[in-house]
């Protein structure tokens, strides 16, 4: 498994996928503190704290769009190269489970989705003090948003993975994705949301008092099920395939 990662590893870094995980957040940064400054006394009341409010707008265009399409985009990207000039063939002729290919490559969509997590969190406060937003910065909060929005991208990601490794065309996935992004926006905000994988980021990314989540334990309850039984099928999936491609 270790090897596996390290050559998933080598050739993702051949595709420059650190600009996607740049121009994502930077994205929501610019969408959500324009936002957060554009309607400054509609946000702000008594005791507010403005990197929070402006979290918020952050995260209601980056959780429910941006994220999942970069959660779609990553796991595509690192099923491309077996797509092309029989790739699957070549790596699945080798002595190795498909097991452990397959778990390699959801390994590395997880690390790339920590990565860019982390990366929303270091762009934006520089950004946040640069704009002079007011308040004491809450970076530890700020954190855990960050890594509770990964965590609840994993089941996404588990079923983006089953997408990608099915479909050759990188359009398809990407289509798909997108697709079941856009209702996001407004499941999110219902009671419906925390049952529809692609609203789990942008959920776990609000601050309790902005997302309707009537219990964490179920919530999170959720998040670990649809993780699970994703996982199952698309392990079961892969190593019954038969790879043409």
């Amino acid at each position: 498994m270790i090897k596996l990662f390290a050559v998933e590893w080598i050739k993702i870094r051949r595709l420059k996928i650190w600009i996607l995980m740049l121009i994502g957040p930077l994205l929501g940064i610019l969408f959500g503190i324009s936002n957060y400054f554009g309607n400054y006394e509609v946000f702000m009341g008594p005791g507010d704290n403005g990197w929070i409010e402006a979290w918020t707008q952050l995260q209601i265009f980056y959780g429910p769009l941006i994220l999942p399409i970069l959660t779609g985009i990553y796991s595509a990207l690192i099923c491309r190269s077996e797509h092309i000039g029989g790739g699957w063939k070549q790596l699945l002729a080798l002595p190795i489970k498909r097991s452990q290919v397959y778990l390699s490559k959801l390994t590395l969509v997880f690390v790339l989705l920590a990565f860019t997590q982390l990366l929303m969190v270091v762009l934006y406060i520089p950004a946040g003090l640069i704009t002079g937003i007011p308040g004491e910065l809450p970076w530890l909060d700020l954190l855990k948003f960050a890594m509770l929005g990964c965590i609840a991208s994993l089941p996404l990601a588990t079923i983006q993975m089953i997408v990608s490794t099915h479909w050759r065309s990188f359009g398809v996935p990407l289509a798909i994705n997108i697709g079941f992004a856009i209702p996001a926006f407004i499941l999110s905000y219902t009671k419906y949301g925390q049952y529809y994988p692609w609203a789990l980021p942008n959920l776990a990314m609000s601050p309790a008092d902005e997302a309707p989540i009537q219990s964490y334990p179920v919530f999170y309850g959720i998040v670990i099920s649809v993780f699970i039984i994703a996982l199952f099928i698309g392990l079961r999936v892969f190593t019954k395939k038969d790879m043409h491609s």
